[in-house]
């Protein structure tokens, strides 16, 4: 997998290399080109030191260096429409002045401006042709302006005239190198005592490669930055085409000056030659295997981890459609469970009807005269089932809660009258225990708009949990009316909740006592059903408890309970409740 990314980090590499180059290649131009000009002012070079083997770069062409390698950097910025500007003026301040070379050449025409330019430079020559632009060096400067001013339209169309521009400044200056290194004058001499100098061939070199890599979309410069085999190859063929040509060369023709024929010298060049060029093109091929095989393991991989993909997807979306099959299920089954209750409450309510009918005819002594034995048992018989029928509602009552069809009735409730109502229901059992149970009322005129039946059954369960968990003492059930909201508190002094349990209370079916012998009786779902009932008309249910000495339960609720509205059941799951008004 490393090796794979390789090509890639290579080719970065390579292409902010050749994205830099312009820019650079333009600074060192203008550098070599003021360096000249500074060696001809100290009189370093003079035009007194051209022979027939050596020539210097002329004090008008190192100007145009300076200027051409000015334009060349000015050319880089490419999104600012004024740089563009500026190096096209530039480039055609070049253009000019090799122009007006040439014609100097072509009309045998002599008018001396090139001396009077440069009159401030120290030394004369009875030659007044040794102070012109070599014609070849007036020929690479007008292909190089004409290629920088069509840089910028290139760049847009993907154009390649700069690039051919450019091509032909480096034909002239490895021309003139290639004479330089073989010692053929007619190479970088057109005219006596006027050719272009070593430095300036090698200078011309830069600036045209710097010109011809400025765009790297087409052409050449393409196929060097490229990302794929292409550019492998051509980053790796082109400098052996370019150099070792010139280094065999070389080689032949000093084996030639020292005795070796020509035959024998040009056969040696070919075999040298095509072995190069044969190592070169295996080194290439094999690391384009290299390179295959990696991006073919790659491709497997890729491919596995594809299909490990798309494996995962499938079973995921199998999970998902069983997930969803099972919470189905499972409200199939919960909806089962609460229709179950339902109907099992009313069908138990029934025949409870029916005993508790019969009980008081009994009682009554309709069918007969009762004894004392028989009234106490009768009485039994109405305890019992009228716990029995408290348990049935509770059940109804937390069925119908978490199918989410209990409604809210909303009418004035007056909060002193609430109590005396929920504390009639429960004063047997507070009386058979002892109990003392009271009543802090809320004060003349403590009205209310919720539901009566729920505010009773809230209290209800509060005082008859109190009184079941109370051995000793006494149940205390409180209303207050705060802003916009009340609070009824029901306050005892039984066992009391230890602090790990407070967040279990609610919990359908939990109780205090989990033994299979507790003493206190009842389904678990009292303080379950009253909290959701809480939470229906808009409000909630707080607890705190010391183990021994108590427990306070406070429901606050809205003074006018809301017609719709969201409820939060007692775990924590948001329901929505039908609300009729």
């Amino acid at each position: 997998m490393l090796l794979a990314v390789t090509p890639k980090v290579e080719q970065r590499r390579t292409l902010r290399f050749f994205t830099l180059l312009p820019g650079v290649v333009g600074i060192v131009v203008a550098f070599v080109g003021v360096v000249s000009l500074g060696l001809h002012l100290a009189g370093i070079e003079k035009p007194t030191q051209v022979t027939a083997d050596r020539f210097l770069m002329m004090p008008i062409t190192a100007l145009g260096f300076v200027i051409s390698g000015l334009a060349l950097s000015a050319a880089q910025k490419k999104n600012s429409r004024l740089w563009t500007w500026i190096s096209r003026l530039l480039a055609a301040i070049v253009g000019v002045m090799a122009l007006f070379a040439l014609l100097e050449y072509a009309l045998e025409w002599n008018p001396g401006i090139d001396r009077l330019w440069f009159t401030f430079i120290p030394g004369s020559s009875p030659f007044e042709g040794w102070q012109r632009m070599a014609i070849n060096s007036a020929l690479a400067f007008a292909l190089f302006a004409q290629g920088v001013i069509f840089l910028d339209g290139d760049r847009k169309d993907d154009g390649l005239r700069s690039q051919l521009f450019a091509t032909l400044t480096l034909i002239i200056a490895f021309i003139a190198l290639v004479g330089y290194l073989f010692g053929v004058h007619d190479f970088y001499q057109f005219t006596l005592l006027s050719g272009m100098a070593l430095v300036s061939a090698i200078t011309f070199t830069l600036l045209g490669g710097g010109l011809l890599f400025s765009q790297l979309r087409r052409g050449v410069p393409a196929l060097i930055v490229d990302d794929g085999a292409a550019g492998f190859v051509a980053r790796r063929l082109i400098p052996g085409a370019v150099f070792v040509p010139f280094v065999l060369t070389m080689v032949r023709v000093w084996g030639e000056e020292r005795g070796i024929g020509l035959r024998l010298g040009a056969s040696l060049f070919a075999v040298a030659d095509m072995v190069v060029f044969l190592l070169l093109i295996a080194w290439s091929a094999r690391v384009l295997r290299d390179i295959d095989r990696k991006r073919g393991e790659l491709l497997v991989l890729e491919r596995e981890a594809h299909e490990a993909s798309e494996r995962a997807r499938v079973e995921a979306e199998i999970a998902m459609t069983q997930a969803e099959a099972a919470r189905a299920e499972a409200e199939s089954a919960n909806g089962a469970k609460s229709d179950f209750l339902a109907v099992m409450s009313h069908e138990l309510r029934t025949p409870l009807a029916a005993i508790m009918g019969y009980q008081e005819l009994l009682a009554d002594g309709i069918t007969g005269p009762v004894t004392e034995a028989q009234a106490q048992q009768l009485g039994r018989i109405k305890v019992s089932a009228r716990h029995l029928l408290s348990l049935i509602d509770e059940i109804l009552t937390f069925t119908r809660l978490d199918a989410g069809r209990e409604t809210v009735i909303p009418e004035t409730i007056d909060l002193d009258d609430a109590l005396r109502d929920a504390a009639e229901i429960v004063e047997p059992l507070a009386t058979a225990k002892k109990l003392e149970l009271k009543i802090i009322s809320a004060g003349p005129g403590s009205m209310v708009e919720s539901d009566s039946t729920k505010i009773r059954q809230i209290l209800v369960n509060l005082l008859s949990n109190a009184v079941k968990f109370t051995e000793t003492g006494s149940v205390t059930a409180e209303a207050n009316l705060l802003g916009r909201e009340f609070l009824l508190k029901v306050t005892d002094t039984g066992i009391g909740i230890q602090p790990e349990n407070l967040h279990r209370i609610f919990d359908p079916f939990w109780q205090v006592e989990q033994k299979a012998t507790r003493r206190a009786t009842g389904t678990g779902l009292g303080l379950t059903v009253t909290k959701r009932l809480a939470n229906l008309l808009g409000g909630d249910v707080d607890v705190t408890s010391t183990p021994g000495q108590g427990t306070t339960f406070t429901v606050r609720l809205p003074v006018k309970v809301p017609h719709i509205g969201e409820l939060k059941l007692a775990d924590d799951k948001p329901q929505h409740q039908k609300r009729t008004a």
